[in-house]
């Protein structure tokens, strides 16, 4: 194995360790009574985990149910390089968790870039066999004019700001395929967004997928605002339009 690859092999394996270590702790947590459902949580471009540590402590503290967050895939010099590799590490790090943990589903919520793995995960791999809802925050499901200039200065080394340009395959890719029967995908967007506009970041339509607009809120903001938080509960408590069979 080449000596890259083995150091992201072994990067991943140290992932799934915390992973399973950050499940087992909330699991213990009394304020997670709720379903037992595991709530993932994915990070946006070039954002640590931790970014997303008030999100998961207020599902886990509000909807009772254990949060943990999945770090997307790395490369040499930028932390995310790829929406498919990053997609697939994700259903990796998922079947680690259902070999040692017992859950019936799970919802992903995923914040601006982490929004597109999670639908790309959900589309293209899980095809709703264990992702019941996909929540997305600020996620560029359009792309965002801001990815070009990006993509000029940084594109040789993130495949992934090539893919959040308006228009792209991956994006088309993602357009064209279906939100599957039992499962949903649910765009929070906001007016107030200057990183990814609202016009970008709803959800294009389509059956089992649906868009909800809030204002005065920023890009980073949604990881934080209480008013982000209401919708984001109110959509993985919402029932879904399909019955899963």
């Amino acid at each position: 194995m080449p000596e890259g690859a083995a150091m992201r092999e072994r990067s991943l394996r140290r992932s799934i360790g915390s992973v399973i270590g950050r499940l087992a702790e909330s699991e213990r947590d009394p304020r997670c009574a709720g379903d037992g459902a595991p709530v993932v949580l994915l990070p946006g471009f070039c954002a640590p985990t931790r970014s997303l540590v008030a999100l998961e402590r207020r599902i886990e503290r509000t909807l009772e149910r254990p949060a943990v967050r999945f770090p997307l895939a790395s490369g040499a010099l930028l932390p995310i390089v790829d929406v498919r590799r990053s997609a697939a590490q994700a259903e990796s790090l998922l079947e680690e968790l259902a070999r040692d943990r017992s859950f019936a589903y799970v919802d992903v919520v995923g914040h601006s870039l982490g929004g597109l793995v999670a639908a790309y995960w959900l589309k293209r791999i899980d095809r709703g066999r264990r992702i019941r809802r996909v929540v997305t925050l600020g996620t560029p499901h359009a792309g965002t004019p801001i990815a070009r200039p990006g993509a000029l200065l940084l594109g040789l080394f993130s495949r992934a700001l090539w893919q959040m340009i308006p228009g792209s395959s991956l994006l088309r890719e993602l357009e064209r395929e279906p939100t599957p029967i039992g499962s949903e995908l649910i765009a929070i967007a906001s007016r107030d967004d200057a990183v990814v506009p609202a016009d970008c970041a709803r959800a294009p339509s389509a059956p089992r997928q649906r868009s909800l607009e809030l204002a005065r809120v920023g890009h980073c903001d949604l990881l934080w605002s209480r008013t982000a938080f209401g919708l984001v509960a109110t959509a993985l408590a919402a029932p879904l339009p399909d019955p899963v069979c």
